[in-house]
């Protein structure tokens, strides 16, 4: 083969591999594009959410349009706040624990999800443990903030959220913050006796990373708020908030 031959060969092979990278460069910038669009996506409907819900913050009480709002999802059960984060969110119930998981409120699909209660919570936010679930997203919007409560400066500057029901208005008292297994036994709904309602209050006292003075007892209705961490493989950071009645 002469040396010209070799030149266009080689020519031919450097223009395929200048083809495959643009089309890998092409595909990656769609796919950062796809995602940046999906975060956006999320992030205007739930501010259209707040809107349309005529949500104000009034002397230390949430006023939502229930009515609206469940015009939007029959689904919804509660709303959740805790100022100075980006927790302003409503909080629905679904028949299992994958639907809105990653499901908008309009039961749109999108990354983001929306906040969800166990399904198999009977009553949530009169049984003694609710628990909610909801994504920690890399724009730091949903339970993000969670994690950052194992940190005892954040912890004092975030102590108490604000939670509404269609009835009821509530502090939710934040106690303690734990990191366990995704299929923890902490992930508990059903409590027959006293007796297992204070096994499980002493087990978050073991397992968490704050020092509180709150006290919490099984007479007590408790919040357990779970999103993902990555200290290890399925790891899950729980944030538990003590209920307190205002009215």
């Amino acid at each position: 083969m002469t040396g010209k031959g070799k030149r266009r060969k080689g020519d031919l092979l450097f223009d395929v591999i200048i083809v495959i990278l643009l089309c890998v460069i092409a595909f990656s910038l769609f796919k950062v594009a796809s995602i940046l669009n999906e975060y956006q996506k999320g992030t205007r409907e739930y501010k259209q959410i707040a809107e349309d819900a005529d949500l104000k913050l009034e002397e230390n009480r949430l006023h939502v349009d229930w009515k609206a709002l469940k015009k939007k999802n029959s689904d919804v059960k509660a709303w959740i706040y805790s100022k100075g984060t980006v927790i302003n969110y409503p909080v629905v119930q679904g028949d299992d624990n994958s639907f809105y998981l990653h499901r908008l409120l309009n039961k749109e699909y999108n990354f983001k999800g929306t906040l969800f209660i166990d399904y198999r919570v009977a009553k949530p936010f009169d049984d003694f443990n609710t628990i909610i679930y909801g994504h920690r997203m890399k724009d730091g919007s949903m339970f993000k903030p969670l994690v950052k409560y194992r940190e005892e400066d954040y912890y004092r500057k975030h102590k108490v959220m604000q939670l509404a029901t269609p009835k009821h208005q509530y502090d939710l008292v934040i106690f303690a913050a734990v990191t366990i297994p995704a299929r923890s036994s902490m992930y508990k709904c059903t409590f027959e006796t006293r007796k297992e309602k204070e096994a499980y209050l002493e087990k978050i006292r073991e397992k968490t990373v704050l020092t509180t003075d709150i006290q919490v007892s099984a007479d007590d209705r408790i919040v357990m708020m779970s999103t993902c961490t990555y200290e290890f493989d399925n790891a899950r950071v729980v944030v538990y908030g003590k209920l307190i009645e205002k009215d």
